[in-house]
């Protein structure tokens, strides 16, 4: 499914990515953190072959592109219209990309949405979320029987003159929270490009079966 052309073609005061969109596969920063993120989830032993996968806050399908070889299909999903753009015309024939804020009350509502996931990928995505624990627990309740979510997410410095992220307690809580079994909580990946150290959280739980 492709994104509704009037979603794709906001105006782009509505979509605070949709200048950057374009060039954002360009940039190595950006490039790199996917194959970290990557690289992070094969050494979780996912994504396993066959797998249903969504890949909720997609933005432009880095991740995406890496998972879809290795599975049966990827629904990706973005608030962002010019994200969903980028990635619909990539035509990766297994992923199926769609504009989609959910919440609880709506997801039930989106076609995207039916069935279950036996894996869940959040990259750089849970910390920009207005209710994180909610929508984890939203999240998990797609997730197969033994399915598994993966967050990756910039650590809070709080000491910062302008804190953001999330920290290995909310992040555990949330998993807690959602009725997962927390099989990790940590730094994901230790990557340093051009001048940016990226060390993300990263959060995996599992339904339990």
């Amino acid at each position: 499914m492709e994104p509704n052309e009037r979603d794709a073609t906001r105006n782009p005061d509505e979509d605070p990515w949709a200048e950057q969109a374009p060039a954002w596969d360009t940039d190595p920063v950006v490039r790199a953190y996917a194959d970290a993120a990557w690289t992070s989830l094969q050494a979780h032993g996912e994504p396993r072959a066959g797998a249903r996968v969504l890949d909720f806050g997609c933005g432009t399908g880095l991740l995406s592109e890496r998972i879809a070889p290795h599975v049966a299909e990827v629904v990706a999903v973005d608030a962002s219209p010019a994200m969903v753009a980028v990635l619909a015309d990539k035509r990766i024939p297994n992923v199926r990309a769609g504009v989609a804020s959910w919440t609880p009350a709506t997801i039930n509502r989106d076609e995207l949405a039916q069935g279950s996931f036996d894996l869940v990928v959040c990259s750089s995505v849970c910390a920009f979320l207005d209710d994180y624990p909610g929508t984890i627990a939203m999240l998990a309740r797609r997730l197969a029987l033994g399915g598994t979510f993966v967050q990756w997410d910039w650590e809070l410095d709080p000491t910062a003159a302008e804190p953001f992220g999330l920290t290995a307690s909310s992040v555990q809580a949330a998993l807690d929270g959602a009725g997962l079994e927390v099989v990790s909580v940590g730094i994901g990946f230790d990557v340093a490009i051009e001048g940016a150290r990226m060390r993300p959280l990263m959060g995996v739980g599992r339904r339990r079966p």
